[in-house]
């Protein structure tokens, strides 16, 4: 809201200064607000959309008692995963990013995800995404709806680190 608010005091300013010394400071200013504005939008919609793959993954996951990687939505959900926690790489728990992809990621889990346990999570989530190379996975995701049963075995390779660092993340939401 702060966010939202520096930007229309900066636009209603630039407005008013339009044809004065101050206008390329304020020009600067509400390029810096929207360019942290559209930060915070990208770090909640990566966040949502986590917490949405998280969300099938649990449930899936409560039925099967384990990441079942020959349910070909268990690996497209752990592909999403894995594309929106990529921008959490090396991010601090004190930034911007980090928090505003926490609130997006309890958004996204339709609260399976709480402030009790979004901690652990994000924790989690931060190791996953610094210890554990994604990229072989998502790209062999789209190769699995392709073609199952020639490409599929290697994606599941790559997928199996993946799912066993999630199933830690998942037991935390029990």
């Amino acid at each position: 809201m702060k966010r939202i608010i520096t930007i229309v005091i900066a636009v209603a300013a630039f407005l008013a200064a339009e044809h004065t010394a101050d206008a390329q400071f304020l020009k600067n200013l509400l390029k810096k607000a929207t360019t942290e504005t559209t930060a915070a939008s990208a770090a909640t919609s990566n966040g949502q959309a986590a917490g949405a793959a998280l969300k099938a993954l649990y449930t899936q996951y409560k039925a099967d008692g384990k990441i079942d990687l020959s349910n070909i939505n268990n690996i497209m959900n752990l592909a999403a995963l894995a594309n929106n926690v990529k921008d959490l790489k090396g991010k601090t728990n004190k930034s911007a990013f980090y928090k505003d992809f926490a609130a997006g990621l309890v958004t996204g889990s339709n609260s399976l995800v709480t402030s009790s346990n979004s901690t652990a999570v994000m924790n989690g989530l931060s190791k996953l995404v610094n210890n554990v190379d994604l990229t072989a996975l998502q790209g062999k995701a789209s190769e699995v709806v392709e073609n199952v049963t020639t490409k599929g075995s290697a994606a599941l390779e790559d997928a199996n680190q993946i799912a066993t660092s999630v199933s830690s993340i998942l037991k935390l939401l029990k």
